[in-house]
């Protein structure tokens, strides 16, 4: 292992999507990926689950321990989202993924489980972590589908674990892949990625 590699937000790019470290330049095509009013709606309460702002994207970059890494369409560069590696231990070798948002018109495609593999490929495979979590409010029923889809598992429920955006208390879903089943995860996404590929739905409006 290698704490520069754990230390540096990496660049990762696929055929559909590319995923490189943010800075504050990014703040207008983030605002423009921002495209509908429900994008952060099960986001915990605070500054990001707020629209992206000067002051919202400071904060994330300011935060301890995180690698915030902006989301582009490969073949046109246009920023499409945001995702984050954080809580990463490198004695314990695990890394939890989230703050991840993407634009209205990038769902249904492969952007995200393109985005899944590229991250998965490098957290299991240059940084060798033997651990990935994911949490999600329990009320997000389709990033819950989408976790389950990719083949995580699920663990349990943290009751009262955060405030939402409304101010109600959520109970918190953890998700995982280890290195175990990361072998199986990967082949379950890149399947995924090539049947949707083949029945055209990579760019159709379908669900996330």
């Amino acid at each position: 292992m290698s704490r520069h590699h754990w230390g540096i937000t990496p660049s990762l790019h696929g055929r559909f999507v590319s995923l490189r470290p943010t800075d504050m330049t990014d703040i207008h095509g983030l605002v423009l990926a921002h495209d509908d009013p429900d994008t952060l709606k099960f986001f915990p309460y605070g500054l990001e689950s707020e629209p992206p702002s000067m002051e919202s994207l400071g904060s994330a970059l300011r935060s301890g321990g995180r690698q915030v890494m902006t989301q582009l369409e490969t073949s046109s560069g246009r920023i499409i989202g945001t995702t984050s590696m954080y809580n990463m231990d490198e004695t314990h070798r695990r890394i939890t993924v989230g703050y991840t948002w993407i634009s209205a018109t990038a769902r249904g495609k492969v952007f995200n489980l393109e985005s899944k593999l590229l991250l998965l490929n490098h957290i299991f495979g240059a940084l060798g972590a033997t651990r990935v979590e994911f949490y999600a409010d329990d009320l997000n029923l389709r990033s819950r589908r989408a976790l389950l889809s990719l083949g995580a598992t699920e663990e349990g429920h943290l009751r009262k674990h955060a405030r939402r955006r409304d101010g109600s208390w959520r109970t918190t879903v953890v998700y995982s892949v280890t290195d175990d089943d990361w072998p199986l995860v990967r082949v379950n996404i890149e399947n995924r990625i090539s049947q949707r590929l083949h029945e055209g739905e990579w760019g159709s409006p379908l669900g996330y």
